[in-house]
């Protein structure tokens, strides 16, 4: 099966390498001069390491002779992406000689990449559109949601889509790590790499801030945290959207080259979010259970496979 087999290569090829990476920038951030600065670096790192894990499971769609070089630029964009989100999270400025060196890391080894000039325009706007995203998500939890719904109707996509759907796709990071996978293959043309930004974004990058504020809904609630799936009126609307959104994604991904691949990347995020503990409470049992029927068939085992990953 195409699934399995991709799968197999992310976590026999891809994972130990970005753990490698991971510990480098561990050891960067841990001589961050400042003690607060360094405790927001280190945190940002511990806390969500497992996001760049899961964002590196682009690298199967590189070419194996210039995976290294797009698995680099999407560990450091990813660790700078966690930072920026821990540091929004509490309001604080960082240390800027740190995000500095993650950024310089990350365009350094993406114009390393063979097709970087193809694939260059999309990937700004897609790593400018995650952090504008980002921004204005954190600005909602302190009162300001009518910025990120008017943040989100300035966006370019779709009208099928409702505006806090285009929020959390365009906050999501898949779109620019699907563009660092194409820079790492020479045949990728510019046309291209614009039809793999819309296939992410808003679609799959929606699915996975939608998903991963699923699974964290009932904590969010209690701490008064901003969540996109409040603005669904209850969870079985809410299971339709992200049941229309997969619909659209696997339409989107089957124009594009590697389609088996991408798809494999799509059951891969589903499976991580649906095999947590989150995806079983009351109120997303019903996302679970529509999804488990319309990401395709190979989601089922990646469910069971992670959960008892959690476990141990």
């Amino acid at each position: 099966m195409a699934v399995v087999s991709a799968l197999a290569v992310y976590r026999a090829r891809v994972v130990p390498r970005v753990r490698r990476e991971l510990r480098e920038w561990r050891r960067v951030a841990a001589a961050i001069p400042d003690p607060a600065l360094r405790a927001d670096a280190l945190a940002a790192i511990d806390e969500k390491g497992l996001n760049v894990e899961a964002t590196s499971v682009f690298a199967i769609l590189a070419p194996r002779r210039t995976r290294a070089a797009a698995l680099r630029a999407m560990v450091a964009l990813q660790v700078a992406i966690d930072y920026l989100d821990t540091l929004g999270e509490q309001r604080s400025a960082g240390d800027s000689a740190y995000l500095d060196r993650l950024f310089g890391s990350f365009r350094e080894s993406a114009r390393a990449l063979p097709s970087h000039d193809a694939v260059s325009a999309p990937l700004e706007r897609a790593v400018a559109r995650c952090g504008e995203g980002q921004h204005y998500t954190h600005a909602a939890e302190h009162g300001e949601g009518a910025a990120l719904e008017s943040w989100a109707r300035a966006q370019d996509a779709a009208a099928v889509y409702r505006w806090w759907e285009v929020a959390a796709g365009a906050s999501s990071s898949v779109a620019a790590h699907a563009l660092l996978a194409a820079g790492a293959d020479p045949r990728t043309s510019a046309a291209e790499a614009e039809s793999i930004d819309a296939a992410y974004f808003p679609p799959i990058g929606a699915l996975t801030v939608l998903l991963d504020d699923l699974i964290d809904r009932d904590e969010d609630i209690a701490a008064g945290a901003h969540n996109y799936m409040g603005y669904y009126a209850d969870s079985e609307d809410a299971a339709d959207r992200l049941d229309l959104l997969t619909h659209l994604a696997r339409a989107a991904i089957a124009t594009l080259r590697h389609p088996h691949r991408h798809a494999a990347i799509l059951s891969g995020v589903a499976g991580f979010y649906l095999s947590d503990d989150g995806a079983a409470t009351p109120y997303a049992r019903p996302v679970r259970d529509r999804l488990l029927r319309s990401t395709g068939p190979a989601v089922r085992p990646i469910v069971l496979v992670m959960r008892r990953r959690r476990r141990h």
